[in-house]
């Protein structure tokens, strides 16, 4: 009989309470009129899947957002509209995942987030308890690292 040794985990929606309509009021109020063509619930489109992708990073998807809408955007307002879809990560689900590394499994969190929200999660602000993402998790693979 083979034992289970490793979890993988996804962030938004699984670990990561999310506010779709939020970050789309966000983009909307910086001028992006199709937002919410561009942001989809679970995959985005266009140049905001190239930055979930690692096809560009930051600053490239700012001067992209900035000539497909004729003004510009600067990297603070992009981030803090980025962060819309943040509503908390709850921490029982984090507590949860810490017990299951007592166990001696193998946690791994997989996950299509950006540049913007993993830098955050890697913060104390990611969580109640003041940790960052990376005390909860074993390997974190995001798609815009590989």
């Amino acid at each position: 009989m083979q034992s289970i040794k490793n979890i993988i985990f996804d962030l938004g929606g699984v670990i990561i309470d999310l506010d779709h309509e939020e970050a789309v009021r966000r983009f909307r109020d910086l001028g992006v009129t199709d937002a919410e063509a561009l942001l989809d619930p679970y995959e985005q489109k266009g140049l905001f899947l190239d930055f979930e992708s690692g096809r560009t990073d930051l600053p490239g998807f700012c001067r992209s957002l900035s000539l497909r809408n004729g003004k510009e955007f600067k990297e603070e307002d992009i981030a803090h509209a980025w962060m819309g879809f943040i509503v908390e990560a709850p921490q029982y689900k984090l507590d949860y995942i810490l017990e299951l590394r007592k166990l001696g499994y193998r946690v791994c969190l997989l996950s299509n987030t950006n540049p913007v929200v993993l830098g955050w999660a890697k913060t104390k602000a990611f969580s109640k308890a003041g940790r960052p993402i990376t005390d909860y998790f074993d390997r974190i693979y995001a798609s815009f690292e590989v």
